[in-house]
């Protein structure tokens, strides 16, 4: 029973050590998608602060007003691509979760096992430490009378 106590323990702590490595890439998913949330709000904020300076209030002329307007559309379009890189952040964060959780499922079961192996090795150590000490007036009085003899 010990030995494979030993045996699935050692493949607990491997797959322990798979869950954890999983873990870690789902965490790094996760600041990745925060960094480039906080690139997007970063652009909308410079693209509001840019937008509360209209040129045409301050009377630009055409010439300006052009590169105005394609000043705008850059960063409407760099907008539009940070938000193409937050989806992609988003559905690689979502394939490590799933990938961790499998992970994590197979490691609490697993650990399940292990446990129910040792609650098995318990209890024949009690049965085996109970059959003992049944045994244990049994001799002593058998003692008595080979003493007596």
């Amino acid at each position: 029973m010990k030995r494979k106590i030993r045996k699935i323990s050692k493949v607990v702590s491997i797959a322990a050590s798979e869950e954890r490595r999983f873990s870690e890439q789902a965490g790094r998913s996760q600041r990745a998608l925060n960094q480039q949330m906080e690139r997007l709000k970063e652009l909308n904020a410079y693209r509001r602060g840019y937008n509360s300076k209209s040129p045409v209030a301050a009377g630009m002329n055409s010439a300006h007003w052009k590169d105005y307007q394609t000043f705008i559309h850059r960063l409407d379009q760099a907008t539009r691509t940070q938000q193409q890189v937050i989806r992609e952040c988003e559905q690689n964060l979502e394939m490590h979760r799933r990938r961790w959780m499998v992970k994590r499922q197979k490691l609490e079961s697993l650990e399940r096992v292990l446990e129910k192996c040792h609650q098995r090795e318990a209890v024949y150590a009690s049965r085996l430490e109970q059959k003992q000490l049944d045994d244990l007036p049994g001799r002593q009085v058998s003692i008595v009378k080979s003493g007596n003899n």
